[in-house]
C-alpha cells in the first residue's frame, strides 16, 4: 500500500491538482481515479523516476 502523494513519482499516474482542496489522482494501470491523501494498493512493476529508484 502507498499513498497517492507517492504517484507523483510513478509515469503511470496522472495528478489533477487545479483544486488544491481536492487532488485527484488518475492512475492508469488500474484505470481507476483516488484522491489525494488515501492509501492504495500499487500495482506498477516498472521503473519509477531517478527520485524512486534507490528504494
Amino acid at each position: 500500500m502507498i499513498i497517492t502523494s507517492e504517484c507523483e513519482q510513478c509515469p503511470e499516474s496522472i495528478i489533477n491538482d487545479e483544486d488544491k482542496a481536492r487532488v485527484i489522482v488518475y492512475c492508469r494501470v488500474k484505470d481507476k481515479m483516488y484522491f489525494g491523501g488515501q492509501c492504495i494498493p500499487c500495482d506498477y512493476k516498472g521503473k519509477r523516476k531517478k527520485n524512486e529508484r534507490d528504494n
